[in-house]
């Protein structure tokens, strides 16, 4: 069976911070944008983020409240 993947949902502190973590992300995990710049990733996925030095803050409910998927990219999975 499976093990479910919780998500955290974050918005970057700056344009470079999601410049550089979004492609960190798009790379070596996953990553759906939604409005209002919030980023819904996996949780274990931060690591990546920390590592680099991603600045990011999480989203609060009212962020959330008026948020809609935009788009999202998967890592390809090498065989």
């Amino acid at each position: 069976m499976e093990e479910s993947v919780r998500n955290a949902y974050i918005k970057f502190l700056s344009n470079e911070d999601s410049v550089l973590g979004f492609y960190e992300l798009v790379t070596h995990s996953q990553v759906t944008r939604l409005s209002n710049d919030i980023y819904c990733v996996p949780w274990s996925s931060l690591a990546i983020l920390d590592s680099r030095q991603v600045e990011y803050s999480f989203a609060t409910e009212e962020d959330l409240t008026n948020a809609h998927p935009i788009w999202g990219f998967a890592a390809a999975k090498t065989r």
